[in-house]
């Protein structure tokens, strides 16, 4: 058994390597057709460490990123980050392992079972983890169909549908392979593979959104460490170029500076804010930048502010656990009172809203936001144009960026609208509406993009209904998979 479990592990580290940068997508497949070979006839305890260490794998290479931000930037020695990775990934591995303990209970002789059992029992379990305890949407498996031939599915199931799609694949692949060895008629699943596959293919030539107009973005990427960019040297640095940018700025351009580019808050730099917001009216432009604005002596708004022609500003509302405020704070809070720890805690947003600035209507995400589906969703419908800015340089140049920067694609594609994306140290780009990528700037690559974008009415299927068709249809093949297990017990 020890042997089923190693090959498991390995597995899930081949099913990793189908997410940026590799985006080996095909291989990902093949690893779960392998995984059902290990599953046949196994009972649900050995399932669930089957499960647990297929999660091992693909945790291990899919989030090593995080050491890189605990280990250099959050200079924990290599012994305690090692620890604390293994932890966390043992943590996210149970997911994995419950996958396969509910695959036990779903499983029966049936066709329909041997499509969608398996699947179902992914998706689900899936969902429940970009939800549970705040959420952790990272690696979601239909995210790395963004850009591939299939991903004509995106506008209409979103990303989460995409991993049933990527799941039903493999089951069909597995039940193809397996009717073939055992010399059955394999009909039914060589279709569906070409069904799904030739769909995917088509549904890209449709339209779901319309081109209302264009208009010039430019963005600037501040490419300072984390010691310079908290200092008073980081603080003149940004300044001046976001003073450059307005220089140089063009009537009708949108400029885009990243999370948290100003750590002076407004009240603490009004007076340069204020000649900035004035300049950027006279020159009729437009600037998105990250600020951090503070309330009180230990919290503060990681916020987008809106200067010249934008008319307001965005709120961060999804913070990211013990990273921006400290979950349980009543509780903990008290705790940390006694060992007398000040520490700075983030305010959320009171609602997701749009920005706008003339005919351009902004829907924004700040950071971790842009991994949310359903937070994009509440906004999206109402924007011509998607602006997300990020601070990704606790990640080094580890795959994090790249991972990040795909999430944002998978967003542009699921609401088919143009995307900006800005980083303080990359990756940085503009994204089209398709999903593309139309320019970007790499890790500390000092460039300004500038680029003409469209400006894109209309909602996708996915924009209007989210995950409910998917869910929909989850609940009616589970009913039906129940049924025949009834049948069979009868």
């Amino acid at each position: 058994m020890l042997r089923n479990y190693f090959g498991s592990f390995i597995l899930g580290l081949l099913f990793s390597l189908g997410f940026a940068p590799n985006d080996l997508w095909p291989l990902s497949i093949i690893s779960i057709t392998c995984l059902f070979f290990f599953l046949k006839d196994k009972d649900k305890r050995n399932l669930f460490y089957l499960g647990f260490f297929f999660g091992l794998g693909t945790w291990l290479v899919g989030i090593s990123w995080l050491y890189v931000s605990i280990h250099y930037y959050g200079n924990i020695d290599f012994l305690t980050s090692s620890l604390i990775i293994l932890v966390f990934i043992s943590i996210l591995s149970l997911y994995n392992g419950i996958t396969l303990w509910l695959y036990y209970y779903l499983r029966d002789d049936s066709i329909i079972s041997s499509l969608f059992a398996f699947p179902i029992a992914w998706f689900v379990v899936e969902l429940l983890r970009t939800i549970l305890f705040t959420g952790f949407p990272w690696l979601v498996s239909g995210t790395m169909l963004a850009n591939t031939l299939i991903d004509g599915w995106t506008p209409i199931i979103g990303a989460h549908g995409n991993t049933l799609l990527l799941l039903l694949i493999s089951s069909s692949l597995y039940l193809l392979l397996t009717q073939i060895k055992e010399l059955k008629p394999a009909l039914l699943s060589g279709l569906l593979i070409s069904i799904l596959c030739i769909s995917g293919f088509g549904f890209k030539r449709i339209e779901w959104t319309t081109l209302e107009g264009s208009f010039l973005a430019s963005i600037y990427q501040t490419n300072l460490e984390l010691s310079e960019k908290w200092s008073t040297k980081g603080i003149a640095i940004t300044q001046r170029l976001m003073e450059e940018a307005v220089d140089n700025g063009i009537k009708g351009e949108v400029i885009v500076f990243p999370e948290t580019a100003l750590i002076l808050s407004k009240k603490d730099n009004k007076d340069w804010i204020n000649y900035i917001d004035t300049k950027a009216k006279l020159k009729g432009l437009t600037i998105l930048t990250g600020i951090i604005e503070r309330e009180g002596e230990n919290k503060i708004r990681n916020r987008i502010l809106g200067l010249g022609n934008a008319e307001n500003h965005y709120d961060k509302v999804k913070l990211v656990p013990f990273g921006e405020f400290i979950p349980l704070e009543a509780i903990s809070g008290k705790f940390l009172d006694i060992l007398d720890l000040n520490l700075t805690n983030t305010v959320p947003g009171d609602e997701y809203s749009t920005i706008k600035a003339g005919n351009i209507r902004v829907s924004p995400s700040i950071c971790y936001e842009i991994a949310f589906p359903s937070i994009i969703n509440k906004t999206a419908s109402q924007s011509n144009l998607m602006v997300t800015i990020s601070n990704d340089t606790w990640f080094g140049r580890s795959y994090g960026p790249m991972q990040h920067l795909e999430i944002a694609q998978n967003r542009a594609l699921e609401q088919q609208k143009s995307l900006i994306r800005s980083t303080n140290s990359g990756i940085s780009a503009f994204i089209k509406n398709n999903g593309d990528i139309i320019e970007q700037q790499g890790h500390f690559e000092d460039k300004v993009l500038r680029k003409e974008m469209g400006l894109y009415k209309g909602q996708t299927f996915y924009a209007k209904f989210g995950n409910l068709p998917i869910i929909v249809f989850i609940i009616l093949i589970l009913l039906r998979i129940v049924f025949n297990k009834r049948n069979l017990l009868n």
